[in-house]
């Protein structure tokens, strides 16, 4: 009987439903799921924050963060830096374009013979986006800023902005944008 329960609940495992019930993930602006799962109780003042942004932040924010196979992250900026965590399922794809408008790519998941790495920091003003490659498939990942996450420090563009400002990259913008 355990081993068939064993079995049974490694098959709900194995689907995105059963981590966004269980982990009680929302969708998020961007795409995908999330849920916030730390704020940090340490607040700054803005006077010890870099340029531009407005009032105190919590040192660190933590979310778990979901894709599926044909969801994808849209671009975006954050004022912070950005860690993504590898936590389960399939590698994910992380498109980045960097202040000066080179774009590349970073794979995050667990298969380093792969060129696959379990984190990725994804520096503050870089604009990225992210997707799952590998179809009928899903994966959570945590992602955590520094300074902590806060609305006020999230763009989401439209498509016609990110092709102004990257016109050799219009072809992933049109995916991502």
């Amino acid at each position: 009987m355990n081993w068939l329960y064993y079995q049974l609940n490694l098959y709900k495992m194995n689907t995105a439903e059963y981590w966004i019930q269980h982990l009680k993930l929302k969708p998020h602006p961007e795409g995908g799921f999330f849920r916030e799962i730390y704020r940090s109780n340490v607040e700054t003042d803005q006077k010890n924050l870099p340029h531009g942004y407005e009032g105190a932040r919590r040192l660190s924010t933590s979310i778990y963060y979901l894709l599926r196979s044909g969801d994808i992250s849209r671009f975006h900026r954050l004022r912070s830096d950005e860690i993504w965590y590898y936590h389960y399922g399939s590698m994910v794809k992380i498109i980045l374009i960097d202040q000066q408008g080179h774009k590349h790519s970073k794979l995050l998941g667990p298969r380093p013979e792969r060129a696959e790495q379990p984190q990725v920091i994804v520096p503050a003003g870089t604009v990225f986006g992210a997707e799952i490659t590998e179809k009928n498939s899903f994966g959570l990942y945590g992602c955590m800023v520094t300074p902590g996450f806060e609305f006020d420090d999230f763009e989401v563009f439209s498509k016609e902005d990110l092709i102004q400002a990257y016109p050799k990259h219009a072809d992933i913008i049109e995916k991502f944008g």
